[in-house]
Order: structure tokens, then C-alpha cells, then sequence
């Protein structure tokens, strides 16, 4: 029920609102698996607003689409301390090349 649910939020604008008591708890239950982002309305109500899909939930969707595809492996990306160090490099060599050009 709440992957349907999904795919129901998917298809419409955002934000949506929902008061059914059943709906209420399969947003909450989208919200606790980190496929949605959701927020209580007023509290005399009970309603939930949901606000947006996460990536989780966007892969999620994808996935269901398409049962036999896998989605791409993520791209590896360098540590802050590779990306520091490949950037010390940089500023050393390019000091080196203008101590040169000075003498």
C-alpha cells in the first residue's frame, strides 16, 4: 500500500496533503523509510503534508519501474584530503614555475 502511495505522490504536484486516516499512516510509514519528506499539519486535523520525494524515494520508483534494471553504480568521488592535496600540489608546482621565471 505505501509503495502505491508512492507512486500516487510521484504523479501529482507537490505539496499534497493527505486526512484519511490510512494515508495519514503510509506517509508516515514512506516518511520513516526516508522516501519522502513530510510534515504534520495543524493538530486538530491530523493531516500530513507531504513536501518532497528524496533520492531515496526517486531510486526506489525507478527501481519498481523497472524491476529488472539496476540503477548505475555511484560515481566515486575524491576525499576532502585527495581534493586538498591534488590543490597543494597545484600551488607548489605553479610557485616553483614563477621562482623560475623571476631570476
Amino acid at each position: 500500500m505505501s509503495i502505491e502511495l508512492l507512486r500516487q505522490i510521484a504523479a501529482t504536484p507537490l505539496p499534497k496533503s493527505f486526512a484519511a486516516a490510512k494515508d495519514v499512516d503510509a506517509v508516515r510509514i514512506l516518511r520513516q523509510a526516508g522516501l519522502v519528506i513530510a510534515v504534520p499539519e495543524a493538530p486538530p486535523e491530523g493531516a500530513i503534508k507531504v513536501v518532497a520525494i528524496t533520492e531515496k524515494g526517486n531510486d526506489e520508483l525507478l527501481r519498481l519501474h523497472y524491476p529488472g534494471h539496476r540503477l548505475p553504480e555511484p560515481v566515486p568521488r575524491p576525499s576532502w584530503l585527495q581534493v586538498a592535496a591534488r590543490r597543494a600540489r597545484s600551488v607548489i608546482r605553479e610557485a616553483g614555475r614563477s621562482g623560475r621565471d623571476g631570476l
